[in-house]
């Protein structure tokens, strides 16, 4: 890995969450790993400046049949929140829609329905101004609890949650969380924990992970 590609790594690390526009935020932003970006120059979700970062591999390509997410149901705590494409922010990490009533998904990693490899979807938990976020009880959520989702050509998509993590922010296995390989499954992340008022950020992240039924 070169010097910068690795700075950029470990800067995503420390940041993790990215607060969008308006303070305080929460966030489910995540460092994306080295391994899972698109080659430079990007161009990033709207809003999003590509990431000044050194080159770094092409995403593995998608199969042309598999339509994005289009929307998604998590329990008895999302219902049909709309889902975006995002990609990543100027430093590296996994961006998130400045709109904090839709979901975003790292749309250079697996899409859902992929053979193998982990859906990334990030939202925020809350805002000042535009109040609750999409994922604002997602640490709610409860072993077994369905979860579903819709592709942009109806498609649906029914997963069970297996797990439900409260991990600190410097904690977090990025590789894992953005893994192209092993089992298919849906990867949900949100802030979570107590408000650090000194670096305007949560101290933990939410992190659900859903197994295709």
């Amino acid at each position: 890995m070169r010097p910068t590609a690795l700075i950029g790594l470990l800067t995503g690390l420390a940041l993790v969450v990215v607060a969008v526009v308006l303070w305080p935020v929460g966030a489910g932003s995540t460092p994306a790993p080295a391994d899972a970006r698109p080659a430079a120059p990007v161009a990033a979700a709207p809003a999003a400046p590509a990431p000044r970062t050194a080159p770094v591999p092409k995403a593995a390509p998608q199969p042309a049949a598999l339509a994005p997410p289009a929307r998604l149901w998590v329990g008895r705590v999302a219902a049909a929140v709309p889902v975006v494409p995002v990609g990543v922010d100027e430093r590296g990490a996994m961006a998130v829609p400045e709109d904090v009533r839709t979901v975003g998904w790292y749309r250079y990693g697996s899409r859902p329905g992929a053979s193998s490899g982990s859906t990334v979807l990030s939202g925020h938990v809350d805002d000042r101004v535009q109040g609750r976020g999409a994922f604002a009880a997602l640490g709610e959520v409860d072993t077994g609890d369905p979860v579903e989702v819709e592709l942009a050509d109806g498609t649906r998509l029914a997963y069970r949650v297996r797990t439900v993590e409260r991990i600190g922010k410097a904690e977090l296995a990025v590789d894992q969380l953005f893994a192209r390989s092993g089992p298919p499954r849906l990867t949900l992340i949100t802030c979570g924990g107590d408000f650090d008022w000194t670096t305007r950020t949560y101290e933990q992240n939410v992190v659900v992970t859903a197994d295709r039924t």
